[in-house]
């Protein structure tokens, strides 16, 4: 998924959701937004992290103001640790490396003890399509939105004394979502 996924593309793309948060943030919820994930369905096959060291680091900036980024990894089945993968071998602690599994659970997707975190589903996942219908998406792509999804009815869920640590250390709220 090469797309137009240049350093200063992607780090646009998630400046717009890391202002955002900031300003929530720094208003105690007056104004901005609440952003607790990024979706990244998309990105670049062999990718090294050591080739868009920018784009990697902002993922830190990201999980500062306490917002968590999943990367769906390549539908190839590949070890991403060896042959790489942008964004999921980004050496963050904000990044959640997504592969998929199919409905038997057997992985379908890239893999690699170091950058993969976790699986979701990839077969024919319904979602809604154009034209107020509903369509079947599969792959990665499919996977990593799942997640992102699940780290947001986390915050939706959370009890009062997990939001103080949210509005007193987001970066550490964060970090324990992902643990979680």
């Amino acid at each position: 998924n090469d797309f137009n996924t240049t350093e200063a593309n992607v780090i646009a793309a998630y400046g717009y959701a890391l202002e955002a948060r900031r300003l929530y943030n720094q208003t105690n919820g007056q104004k901005g937004a609440f952003v607790v994930a990024t979706n990244a369905s998309w990105g670049i096959d062999y990718g090294q992290a050591t080739s868009s060291p920018i784009w990697c680091a902002f993922y830190d900036s990201l999980g500062a103001a306490g917002i968590l980024n999943v990367g769906a990894t390549t539908n190839n089945s590949e070890d991403v640790d060896i042959v790489g993968d942008l964004p999921t071998t980004c050496p963050s602690d904000f990044m959640i490396g997504v592969t998929g599994h199919n409905r038997f659970g057997s992985l379908s997707g890239g893999y690699g003890d170091t950058h993969i975190d976790i699986a979701a589903p990839t077969g024919s996942v319904t979602t809604t399509s154009n034209n107020s219908n509903y369509g079947s998406f599969g792959g990665t792509s499919a996977a990593a939105p799942q997640v992102a999804g699940a780290i947001a009815l986390a915050y939706a869920g959370a009890c009062a004394d997990f939001m103080q640590l949210v509005r007193l250390q987001p970066e550490m709220a964060a970090l324990e979502v992902k643990q979680a």
